[in-house]
């Protein structure tokens, strides 16, 4: 599965905005980008300079505006049929957050008749046991692997995030198996991050986000 952004109709030469309901706020000028299932991607830019901006339209939680246009493989997608198959790696944000663990992964995989049992997915995304019933909303360290498991069980395709520094990703393997796991079922996992010092040690591919520091330039001809 292919996800592609056409900026090519867009009528703004300055960037979209949008403020998320973790209270940040992000900037994004438009540019093609094209992204696949079954790899990770890494998404650099400074903090409000459009990586997390990129992850969450991807995940469908941006209206398109200015003539964006995202497609799916070669049919136009909207932001809702986006979101119908994107999860939040950060578990506040999503349904299940007041779930304990296992709870919410065995009411996952319920509601979409799947064959995998619960035992199976704690295996593959590493959760501790001594974690199973707490609430997702209430872990710290394990959070991500333990929202990546309701997601994945609920037949998500798309895995995003919210903005994080470069040290969060150091030393974590918990977080990297997760990642790898996701892949390797052919899942697109998106991670905004202030630098690649980290990342790049855990994702497929990074991509530089680049700011157009000369756009006002361009609104005087």
């Amino acid at each position: 599965m292919k996800i592609r952004i056409d900026a090519s109709k867009c009528t703004s030469i300055i960037q979209g905005y949008s403020s998320f309901n973790n209270g940040m706020s992000d900037y994004w000028y438009y540019s093609d980008h094209i992204f696949e299932t079954g790899r990770s991607y890494g998404l650099i830019s400074e903090y409000q300079q459009g990586c997390m901006y990129l992850s969450y339209l991807i995940g469908g939680q941006i209206k398109f505006e200015n003539g964006l246009e995202i497609y799916l493989d070669d049919s136009k997608i909207s932001p809702k049929e986006l979101d119908d198959i994107s999860w939040n790696l950060e578990p506040s944000y999503e349904k299940y957050k007041d779930l304990v663990v296992r709870k919410a992964i065995e009411k996952a995989l319920k509601n979409r008749s799947a064959e995998e049992s619960f035992e199976q997915l704690a295996e593959s995304f590493r959760l501790t046991p001594e974690r199973y019933l707490r609430k997702l909303n209430q872990l710290s360290g394990e959070r991500w692997s333990a929202s990546a498991a309701v997601g994945y069980a609920s037949g998500k395709k798309i895995f995003y995030a919210p903005y994080e520094a470069s040290n969060f990703y150091s030393s974590n393997a918990r977080l990297k198996s997760m990642i790898d796991y996701l892949t390797s079922q052919d899942c697109m996992v998106l991670l905004p991050v202030g630098s690649d010092m980290y990342i790049k040690q855990c994702v497929d591919q990074c991509i530089y986000i680049e700011q157009k520091t000369d756009w006002w330039k361009a609104s005087n001809h």
